[in-house]
């Protein structure tokens, strides 16, 4: 899906256009530079709900999900620092949470350098609620809580498309 069209259906009513400052901020808060395709995403979208359809597949070609929540830099519930605080699902440093899908469950970005970059999501019906976890046993055949989605974030935001209308 093309960037430009994709943000012109998130919802932001109300926020103010993110500063190179305030991502800055931000980077410096979770100790590493956003990727480039990231950073430029950020800085031109504030983060909200999408209001249309924006839909992903597994990297097997089987469809996954629908992006509903998108991450900004913003002070309500869309926004990277909050849910970075304070997650609604348990997760681990390595990630960074960037959007959500139609059920609630986090699309990811790794920020640690074996994987850096690459999306990610979190299937939160499968978590580990009682105890910590790493990012390795979450990755695992044995667990599948995090689970690939595109190498890069410009490769997953390319893999969106609509859903098509019934005829």
């Amino acid at each position: 899906m093309d960037i430009a069209k994709f943000i012109g259906g998130v919802d932001r009513a109300g926020t103010k256009q993110p500063t190179e400052a305030a991502l800055e901020a931000f980077e410096t808060s979770i100790g590493c530079r956003l990727p480039d395709d990231y950073r430029r995403f950020v800085l031109a979208c504030a983060g909200g709900y999408h209001q249309g359809s924006a839909e992903f597949n597994w990297p097997q070609g089987h469809w996954a999900g629908a992006v509903q929540e998108v991450l900004g830099l913003r002070g309500d519930v869309c926004s990277l620092v909050q849910t970075r605080k304070t997650p609604q699902w348990p997760t681990v440093d390595e990630l960074l949470w960037i959007m959500s899908d139609h059920g609630g469950n986090p699309i990811c970005m790794t920020i640690e350098k074996a994987h850096f970059g690459k999306i990610w999501f979190i299937d939160h019906e499968v978590a580990e609620y009682e105890k910590p976890w790493t990012l390795a046993e979450a990755m695992s055949d044995q667990w599948g809580y995090v689970l690939p989605l595109a190498p890069t974030f410009s490769d997953f935001m390319a893999g969106l498309y609509e859903e098509a209308a019934a005829a």
